[in-house]
This record gives C-alpha cells, sequence and structure tokens, in this order.
C-alpha cells in the first residue's frame, strides 16, 4: 500500500470518526430536544385542562355530576385527550381519538407520565389529578404521539448517514490529491535514486521549491547527500586509478630487469649486480605501497584502536633513535621534551612519529636537521616535527594529506614515498581525537605540529 493511500485513508478514517461523534452527539441532543418538546405540550396542556375543569366546577357538585368542557378546545396534532373519573372510567375524550380509549398504567392511578402506544403509534401520556374542596373530582390524561419526533430523527439519520458517508469521502479523495502533491518531492527523490542507480549519475541534483518545509530541507538534504557522494565516488575513482599507476610502475620495472637478465646471460657481473639491485629496490617500494595500501583499507573499515596510557615522551624518544639510525647526512636533534601522557594506540602513535620524521628525512638535503619536540600545554599534548628542507608551496598545502598526492618538488616517486604516509597520519591524529597542522614555504623547510588530547595525570602515591 502506498504512502499516498495510507494518509488518504489516514485522513478519511480521522474525519470520519469525527464526524461519527460530532453526527451521534448532535443526534442525542435533537432527540433529548424533542423528547423534553413533547414532554412540555403534555404538561402545559394538561396544566389547562385542569385549570378550566376546577374552574368549571365551582362550587363542589354534589355526586358525580362533573361538568366537563368542550374536550376539542383543547385538541391539537398528535395530543389526545381524555377525562376519567377517580375510579379510571372514561367520562369524555378528544375526537381525534376516533372512540378509542388511551392505555392506563397498571395499578392505582397516581400522578406521573409513562410511555404508552395506541395501536402501532408509540407515544407519550401524562395523568394529572384534578381536585376540589380537598378531594379528587376526576383524572386528566394527556398523551403526545412520538410520530413527528421519530420523522425528525429519521431525516436527522438519513442526512447525517449520507452526508457525513459524502463528506467522508470527499475529504479522502482531497486528502489523497495533497498527499499525492506533497509527497511529489519523494517521488522525485526516488526517481532520482533509481537513475543514478542506474546511471551513477551523481551530478544530478533535486529541485527545491521550498526550502522552508520539511521536504524542502528533505530535498536540500538529498542534494547534499548526492554532493558528497559525487565527491566520495571521484575520490575512489581518482584513488584507484592511482593505485593502479603506483603498482604498474615498479612491477614494470621489475619485469624489465628480469626480462633483460633472462635474455643477456652472460652480462657483466657489475651490471647484473646493478639489475638485481633495482629489482630489490622495487620490490621493497611494493611492499610499503601494500602495507600503505592495507592499512588505509582498514582504515576506511573502522578499525578499532587499542586505546590505553601512553607515555608520549618514551615513544619520542624511541622514534628519535630509530629516525637517527636511517638518516643519511641529515642531522636528527631532539629539541624541548616534556613528561607527558595520551590515551590512545601506542603502536598507531609510533606509525605517526616514524612516517612524520620519514617524510621530514626524505625532503631534507643532506647538512640539513630535523629537530623532534613535544609541549605539554593542558589540555593538549603537542608534537612538533620541524625540517630545514626543501618546503611546500602554498598551493599544494591544502592537498598533501590527499591520498597519492605529490608536488612536483616535493614528492617525485624517485624519492621512494608511496604518496600514501601523510593520510595514514591524518588519519591516526583523527582518531585520537587531535588535528595536525602544517607551516611550510619554497626553501624555508617544513614544520608539522600535532596536537593530542593529554591524560590525566595519575594521582601522587
Amino acid at each position: 500500500m502506498s504512502i499516498r493511500l495510507r494518509l488518504a485513508l489516514w485522513y478519511g478514517g480521522t474525519f470520519g470518526l469525527a464526524v461519527l461523534f460530532l453526527g451521534l452527539l448532535l443526534y442525542v441532543l435533537m432527540a433529548r430536544h424533542l423528547e423534553a418538546m413533547v414532554h412540555e405540550a403534555i404538561t402545559t396542556r394538561a396544566d389547562h385542562l385542569v385549570t378550566a375543569i376546577q374552574s368549571a366546577n365551582e362550587p363542589v357538585p354534589e355526586g358525580n355530576a362533573l361538568t366537563v368542557p368542550p374536550l376539542d378546545t383543547f385538541e391539537a396534532p398528535e395530543v389526545y385527550v381524555q377525562i376519567l373519573t377517580p375510579e379510571g372510567t372514561v367520562l369524555a375524550r378528544s375526537s381525534n381519538l376516533e372512540g378509542q380509549s388511551l392505555p392506563l398504567p397498571q395499578g392505582p392511578l397516581k400522578r406521573g407520565d409513562f410511555p404508552a402506544s395506541l395501536g402501532s403509534v408509540r407515544m407519550r401520556a401524562l395523568l394529572d389529578p384534578i381536585t376540589a374542596g380537598g378531594r379528587n373530582i376526576a383524572w386528566v390524561q394527556v398523551a403526545a404521539s412520538y410520530r413527528e419526533k421519530e420523522r425528525v430523527l429519521g431525516r436527522l439519520r438519513w442526512t447525517l448517514v449520507t452526508g457525513g458517508l459524502g463528506t467522508v469521502a470527499a475529504v479522502g479523495l482531497l486528502g489523497g490529491a495533497l498527499a499525492g502533491r506533497a509527497l511529489r518531492p519523494v517521488s522525485e527523490m526516488a526517481e532520482t535514486a533509481r537513475a543514478i542507480a542506474l546511471s551513477r549519475g551523481f551530478s544530478r541534483r533535486l529541485g527545491v521549491s521550498n526550502p522552508k518545509d520539511e521536504l524542502g530541507q528533505l530535498a536540500q538534504t538529498f542534494n547534499e547527500m548526492l554532493a558528497s557522494l559525487e565527491e566520495a565516488y571521484a575520490a575512489q575513482q581518482r584513488f584507484t586509478a592511482d593505485a593502479s599507476h603506483e603498482l604498474r610502475a615498479p612491477l614494470t620495472a621489475i619485469r624489465g630487469n628480469l626480462d633483460l637478465l633472462d635474455r643477456i646471460r652472460d652480462m657483466p657481473e657489475g651490471e647484473r649486480r646493478e639489475a638485481l639491485a633495482q629489482v630489490r629496490r622495487e620490490v621493497e617500494r611494493l611492499s610499503r605501497l601494500v602495507n600503505d595500501l592495507l592499512a588505509l583499507a582498514r582504515a576506511d573499515a573502522g578499525q578499532a584502536l587499542v586505546i590505553r596510557q601512553v607515555e608520549l615522551d618514551a615513544l619520542l624518544v624511541d622514534a628519535h633513535r630509530q629516525a637517527r639510525s636511517i638518516a643519511k647526512g641529515v642531522s636528527v636533534r631532539l629539541g624541548h621534551l616534556e613528561p607527558a601522557l595520551v590515551q590512545g594506540d601506542e603502536d598507531r602513535l609510533k606509525e605517526l612519529l616514524v612516517i612524520l620524521l620519514d617524510n621530514a628525512l626524505r625532503y631534507t638535503p643532506e647538512g640539513g636537521s630535523v629537530t623532534l619536540s613535544l609541549n605539554h600545554e593542558p589540555p593538549w599534548v603537542t608534537v612538533c616535527v620541524e625540517d630545514t628542507g626543501i618546503g611546500i608551496e602554498q598551493k599544494d598545502l591544502p592537498h598533501i594529506f590527499d591520498r597519492f598526492w605529490r608536488a612536483d618538488r616535493a614528492r617525485s616517486r624517485d624519492s621512494g614515498g608511496t604518496g600514501l604516509g601523510l593520510a595514514i597520519a591524518k588519519w591516526i591524529v583523527e582518531q585520537h581525537g587531535g588535528e595536525v597542522l602544517v607551516a611550510s614555504g619554497p626553501g624555508q623547510g617544513t614544520r608539522f605540529s600535532v596536537r593530542l588530547p593529554a591524560a590525566p595525570s595519575a594521582p601522587p602515591q
């Protein structure tokens, strides 16, 4: 069942319940009002008759000689009158009774009203005593038919049923039309999503007719999602193309050298060793690239970190020692160093420091220096890796954390980098709730500053 049909049924059903409640209330009130009118009619007519008969019988007659005025004077449509003796014998009746007698209640006669029927006609009857000289000299009985009440209520029922059903049907149709119009943007979203799924055309956008209502906001959100998907899809395509290119380069070099060795069996020893060394370098580079790709794949899959308290200063000293062992003509120094604790994954934090130091060493020429420092400024701990290398152009700074990105000078493939290290470093920093800042300029070196939330110090023993 479609949403439009469900909304139409909800509209119609809700309105139908409201109409039913109001109709029942109106019907009950009208029935009570008509009943009150019948009671008032017989009560008023009985009071008039009692007054008239009492006036006609003053002084009190002797015996049973009772003077009864013409009852047709008190006759009215659907109102019947008869006069009874104290014992209940009919003395006179109105002509519209046509010789019939009004029914009396069971038992002794007493003042009050009661339901009665005359043939098939339902009515309400009232008995009222006529007293004179302190004694009951007769009874007045007045009855009013329910036929007019039933006719009015019948017409009201017919009006409520037919009018209610017609109104509910009209409201349901109108509700369906309004729901269809209101849900049109949703239908457009579904069609757009279906077209995108078939064509992968993430550049398509929805029209937003009213950005202030909920569906307009939904359309805007859908467009924002499409923009995000378009960007992610483009990034994925670039990543796939870059990864393929990066993998193809070392594989091509390895294949070329192996073909050369296979073709020239009597190659001089020096050339053979050079070819094997080149194969070994490309294999190592390929291994680093695969490891970096694996790290990024795990990061994209939401790899969980092993969080515990880490002595970042000790980790920094260890990374400094490792960097000194691989530095070639570059001075690696420890700058300002403060004790600092952070909550994080020790292996990933060590990887972060190694990436930043390797990046600094790779693009710092011989005779330059790399300085590693640590500052504890609660609530942050800041690690700085500063080099005196070739620096980075200002236009390139926003892209240095993109995957496989290399500046023309600073990120050449000949340096041995994979173009993934800084992307991995940024992911590690973000997973620890920190941020990484870069300051650089051509020929002015580069400074990477990593800010991490400081862990609370252990209480003194």
